[in-house]
This record gives structure tokens, sequence and C-alpha cells, in this order.
């Protein structure tokens, strides 16, 4: 198993390239969330402006509006932050070397990003809600920098 993970990052990237990335990369079913705070914000709705995370069948019912968005599994992430109307900043995080057209490979000051994957931590949500795996994304020295989500928890591995 890979102890190495990788980060590339879209500029400028439209809806379609986001869509495009989740179903290349991430693969379908996978797991969604986003929210809106600037961008088709709704004042009215308070929280209803946050997508909760919800199961993805059908790439064409991934919902890209609002501000921020993210798809994950067991095979990537991709995290996309809306610059315009139909603009996006887009980081895919793998575990695995991807060949992504027009993207640029972020590295830690040249060096790989060194991952670890804990076997029983997980992200408790609230109320009854299912636990989040990831995988820790750390600098070569240990620092940890981000946390790339992996799949739902089933029940057994919750206990």
């Amino acid at each position: 198993m890979s102890t190495i993970g990788y980060i590339y990052r879209l500029l400028d990237a439209t809806s379609d390239r986001v869509r495009d990335a989740v179903r290349a990369y991430v693969n379908i079913p996978c797991w969604t969330f986003g929210g809106a705070s600037l961008w088709d914000v709704q004042p009215d709705a308070g929280r209803a402006n946050l997508r909760p995370i919800t199961r993805l069948e059908d790439i064409a019912l991934l919902d890209v509006s609002g501000d921020f968005g993210h798809a994950f599994s067991a095979n990537a992430e991709v995290r996309w932050k809306r610059l315009d109307a139909d603009s996006y900043d887009v980081l895919i995080l793998s575990e695995q070397p991807l060949n992504i057209e027009d993207a640029r490979p972020l590295t830690c000051e040249d060096a790989p990003w060194e991952i670890s994957r804990p076997q029983k931590a997980m992200i408790l949500q609230s109320g009854d809600r299912p636990a989040l795996k990831y995988v820790l994304y750390c600098a070569p020295l240990g620092a940890l920098q981000l946390m790339r989500l992996t799949g739902v928890a089933t029940e057994e591995e919750q206990e």
C-alpha cells in the first residue's frame, strides 16, 4: 500500500470539468457535499445552504452550485471552490499518481506528500449519521496538511 499521496490543482475549471474530474478520478458511486455562503446563497434558508454528505449514484446529479463542494471515494477526492459564474479552483487528492490534463502537481517544497491511514480513527458526525474514513496528508517532516475523505464507515467499522 502506498505511503505517498498526490495533489493536483486545476485552475479556472468549468462545472463540466469538475464533473469530468469526479467521474474520472473519484468514480461513481461516491459521496458528496457542499454549500453556499456567497454564491447562490439564500439568507433565509440558514443551514439549508449547506448540503449534507450524500451518496451520489449519477454524475448528472452532482451539484456544483454554491461556493464549494467535495466528492470522495476510496479512489480519490475532488474539492472545488467557485471563483465566478462558471469557474472553479479544483484540488484532486489521490494515493495513486494521476495523469490529469492541464493540472499542476502540488508538492511540499518539491517533496512528495507522506500519507497515513488511521486504522480505527474516524470523523464522527452528529445524530445518526455514519462516521467518515480518511487519509492524512503530511509534509515530509510529519506536519499534518490535509485530511482526504475516503468514504463512509459501515456499522461494523464503527464498532
